[in-house]
């Protein structure tokens, strides 16, 4: 079975190199003819037909192997891997109001950047990106191998960001599957950190693109079913509509169902191996390998064949015969 049945047209080319070589072998015997004189006429034309003959064969030959080498002749089918080259990290954090609470101390979010920390020390051979999203998502530090640009930006990273309430969860995951470079072959993961609170935004689509694109989410849930009082950085208490003090809590329940997809993993980062987990899963991508299915082709047979005659021809045309030219 050919690749590139279209190279077959190329067969058409064999109609005018037949005509120019016949053409020229009608024109070379009138030259002959004109200039052997008659008492070696025979012989000349007798050696002028056989080399005649051998080089126009052996040029076609070439001509009809390499468009077979064109068309990329396969054999049987096989299962083909290759190792991926490496991962991409898009770190997704959570920066609405409730992260500042305190049921995991020092805060939601002061862990969430600590555990960053540690997973790009843990990771010093793969490529990370930064996102963060309140009421929408903004890539803060692109794909890049300079860790110590994360590692500077974390610090700052707070809901005086941004002016807007809620959090769009759906905006931040598609800030970060438009983060990743296209076109190559390496794994790439979303690091979500959230409590779960006050989304907004539907996130099956976002959860179904991260799939068609081969993307591993990994959900880490901050905070505590019990909950805590919010206060913001400066002491205020977080008041509601009836000013009573908010009490924010992990919504583990959410975060848990949006995991139902085979690429969606949820893990607790109050749990004592969240970071051993989580270095668990991304070293499991690391090391799985892309496998695709591959057909062996033979064109480097053809391909080589084509050079023999291409050779053949040359040494028809140029080489003297002995005692003859």
């Amino acid at each position: 079975m050919s690749a590139r049945p279209d190279s077959f047209l190329l067969f058409f080319i064999l109609i005018p190199v037949l005509f120019v070589l016949v053409k020229r072998y009608w024109r070379g015997r009138s030259d002959l003819a004109a200039i052997g004189g008659k008492w070696r006429s025979g012989l000349l034309m007798d050696v002028f037909f056989i080399k005649w003959f051998f080089s126009s064969l052996f040029f076609i030959l070439f001509v009809i192997f390499s468009i077979l080498a064109l068309a990329e002749f396969t054999g049987s089918g096989r299962i083909t891997t290759e190792s991926s080259s490496g991962i991409d990290i898009v770190f997704t954090v959570d920066i609405s109001g409730s992260m500042l609470g305190t049921d995991i101390y020092p805060s939601r979010l002061k862990r969430s950047v600590d555990m960053i920390s540690a997973l790009i020390e843990n990771l010093p051979e793969e490529r990370f990106g930064l996102v963060v999203f309140k009421g929408s998502g903004i890539r803060i530090i692109p794909i890049t191998e300079d860790f110590s640009a994360i590692s500077s930006a974390l610090p700052y990273l707070g809901p005086e960001m941004f002016s807007s309430a809620g959090s769009n969860l759906e905006d931040g995951i598609f800030t970060a599957l438009n983060s990743f470079t296209a076109g190559e072959e390496r794994k790439k993961i979303i690091l979500l950190f959230t409590d779960g609170e006050s989304l907004s935004g539907s996130t099956s689509m976002s959860a179904e693109y991260a799939k068609d694109r081969d993307i591993n989410i990994i959900i880490i849930g901050t905070g505590t079913d019990s909950g805590v009082e919010l206060y913001t950085k400066s002491g205020e208490p977080v008041l509601d509509e009836a000013g009573e003090i908010v009490v924010s809590r992990l919504n583990s329940m959410l975060l848990r169902n949006l995991s139902y997809a085979d690429n969606i993993t949820y893990l607790d980062i109050s749990a004592p191996s969240v970071l051993s987990d989580s270095l668990t899963i991304i070293n499991q991508q690391l090391e799985s390998a892309v496998v695709f299915d591959q057909k062996e082709t033979h064109y480097r047979f053809f391909l080589s064949v084509a050079v023999l005659f291409l050779f053949l021809y040359i040494s028809v045309r140029i080489f003297p015969w002995k005692n003859t030219f």
